[in-house]
């Protein structure tokens, strides 16, 4: 298809539509206590875990090795759930209240010090729906995020400075009974055979890992290894083998995927899949992936693609704050449409508009990306299919050079630490220039726009005057700056309009050099809004004695009467859109009856389009009041 297309404006928005305070509001602080770092940089975590699964207890040691961040530490605390610590060697004193370990030094501790505590402590450990450390039937499990409390849960299996932004090396020490094998973070250091009906699994981690990343799991399980890729391998159920098989025949292709655009996997150990009872879940080097996914088919790649991508966007570039979390799972979310666009681009789009945008607009939600003030915000449609809706039209803006070179640099120089929303923007521009107003009205403003569209042409001379109105309508304050398509369709050549929106009431004009017979508004789905989609105020210029309809009363309550001059005689098939462009109501008028009942609609504002005979087709907006 021939496309010509009609450049008005070059996208340099006129004005920055909102300021916006980048720093996360105070209040935010007792909810998920991120700001309250210790003044401690842990180093390394050493733990030796014996699990009793009858007992549903542990018996445990935390070797943690620290520096002080500030001159003459005495004190400070570390956290840990609902497990009782009986000694602590290297602290003169210690003390347990809530989660909170609060530990005494024998004197006063500088920058320079290297500070080692051994850490005995035991009990049963708690959980909650989803994070936590699980007892199951046949598979014992730590899960290292939480959706109802604070979503740190490192501490629910080991004393920690359990903050994201405090990352550490680690090793493993697993004991379980022999009939079981136990997976930890990192690779393999080797089994040892207690010779009492017990094996310890070593496993160690040399780079840096944030405390929620941490986990085990035990189980009887198969290990399988990837027959393309040998830094894959998969951790299933016994009896799941041939079901695996199955369902992780992509997972060679997903990890080539990402590397040629994200860069080389960034772990120097393996990269698994573990089956649990509950997933999924992006522990390091470690996806937890649910059971029910192991079920022989390729069904639930998006989800695998989802937590492999966590490897380099969350895992090695870790958000600093719980707050700004969609620097990990709008990214994860995004990389499930970089995953389907290995099949093509119309298979990256589709999945970009049914499985993440619509997701979003069908949930409500109108709040902002970053500053989540409850569970239910941080864990939403907004941090992950509207984030993920933004990186996508960030790519559109900045072209796929500039894009992902901006990522690539952003993660060269944040990996295997944290970063926050600035310092991505920062990146972003450096490639691209100022982006200001698109994180402004995007990441830090609310909600989404809603357009208002209408269209008329009318002929002049040889040449048709297509006239092109344009409004924001969205119940929330940020108004989103943004170049819009227009595709016009007609006798000529397909012809996309691009100009940009940066006002309310915009009215444009444009010549077009055939008669047009549709306006189609954003027609390759660039912009994550709602709109009245291909329907016009007047598409067809009055003539032959047939004029304008009008609607009246409008504003109506109840019922409109339709008047279109020269149809007088004609049945009319009329029907009613909402402002997102869905048919609410469908009727057959005949001569003898213009009225539109409208009483089973809510009130708002609706579109009446009615066809005669000979293919007429006038459209009219209506208020609709409340009975």
């Amino acid at each position: 298809m021939h496309i010509l297309m009609i450049l008005f404006a070059m996208y340099n928005p006129r004005f920055n539509p909102m300021i916006l305070t980048r720093p996360l509001s105070p209040g935010l602080q007792p909810l998920y206590q991120e700001f309250d770092l210790e003044p401690i940089d842990v180093q390394h975590y050493d733990l030796s875990i014996t699990i009793d699964r009858e007992a549903e207890t542990i018996d445990a040691t935390a070797e943690v090795t620290l520096v002080p961040t500030e001159e003459n530490l005495t004190n400070f605390r570390l956290f840990l759930r609902e497990l009782t610590v009986s000694q602590v060697t290297g602290a003169s004193s210690f003390s347990q209240d809530g989660d909170s370990l609060f530990i005494t030094l024998p004197g006063p501790a500088s920058t320079s010090d290297t500070i080692d505590l051994v850490i005995d402590y035991a009990g049963s450990p708690d959980h909650e729906s989803w994070g936590g450390f699980h007892f199951h039937p046949y598979v014992t499990y730590q899960m290292g995020v939480g959706f109802v409390s604070d979503p740190s849960m490192g501490k629910y299996m080991f004393p920690c400075h359990d903050r994201p932004a405090d990352k550490a090396s680690y090793d493993f020490h697993i004991t379980v009974p022999d009939t079981l094998y136990a997976v930890a973070n990192g690779d393999s250091a080797g089994v040892t055979d207690n010779m009492d009906g017990t094996l310890t699994y070593n496993w160690t981690l040399d780079q840096p890992m944030s405390t929620y990343l941490a986990a085990i799991s035990v189980a009887d399980y198969a290990v399988l290894h990837d027959s393309t890729d040998s830094r894959i391998f998969y951790y299933v159920y016994s009896w799941d083998v041939d079901d695996a098989l199955a369902s992780f025949v992509h997972v060679d292709q997903m990890l080539s995927r990402y590397e040629s655009l994200y860069g080389a996997y960034p772990w120097d150990c393996r990269f698994s899949y573990v089956q649990t009872p509950l997933g999924d879940m992006e522990h390091l080097s470690q996806v937890f992936h649910i059971a029910s996914a192991v079920n022989g088919s390729t069904n639930y790649d998006w989800l695998l693609a989802h937590e492999m991508s966590h490897q380099w966007w969350g895992d090695c570039v870790t958000e600093r704050y719980w707050t700004e979390v969609w620097l990990s799972e709008s990214f994860a979310t995004f990389s499930e449409a970089v995953w389907m666009e290995s099949y093509g681009e119309a298979e990256y789009l589709d999945y970009i508009i049914d499985h993440i945008m619509k997701p979003y607009l069908n949930s409500g939600e109108l709040f902002s990306i970053v500053g989540a003030e409850t569970p239910a915000e941080l864990w939403s449609n907004t941090t992950y299919e509207k984030g993920a809706s933004v990186l996508y039209m960030l790519r559109i803006i900045m072209g796929d050079t500039a894009f992902f070179a901006g990522l690539n640099n952003y993660f060269a120089n944040h990996s295997y630490s944290t970063a926050t929303t600035a310092d991505l923007i920062g990146y972003m521009e450096a490639e691209y220039g100022e982006l200001d107003w698109f994180f402004d009205q995007w990441v830090y403003g609310e909600g989404y726009p809603i357009y208002d569209i209408s269209t008329s042409w009318v002929q002049q001379g040889s040449d048709w005057e297509l006239t092109i109105g344009i409004d924001q309508i969205q119940s929330v304050s940020t108004f989103f700056t943004m170049p819009v398509d227009f595709l016009v369709e007609g006798s000529g050549p397909d012809t996309l309009i691009t100009f940009t929106n940066d006002v309310q009431n915009q009215e444009e004009t444009f010549t077009i050099p055939f008669e047009p017979t549709s306006v189609e508004f954003d027609p390759y789905t660039k912009i994550l809004s709602s709109a009245v989609l291909g329907i016009d105020e007047q598409t067809t210029p009055p003539s032959g004695g047939v004029g304008t309809m009008y609607l009246g009363p409008n504003p109506a309550s109840g019922t409109t009467v339709i008047n279109w001059q020269g149809t007088g005689n004609m049945v009319l098939d009329v029907r009613v859109y909402d402002i997102s462009g869905r048919v609410v109501q469908s009727s057959v008028l005949q001569p003898s009856s213009r009225t539109l009942d409208l009483t089973g609609l809510s009130a708002g504002t609706y579109f009446v389009d009615a066809v005669a005979p000979g293919n007429m087709r006038q459209t009219a907006r209506l208020v609709l009041l409340d009975l």
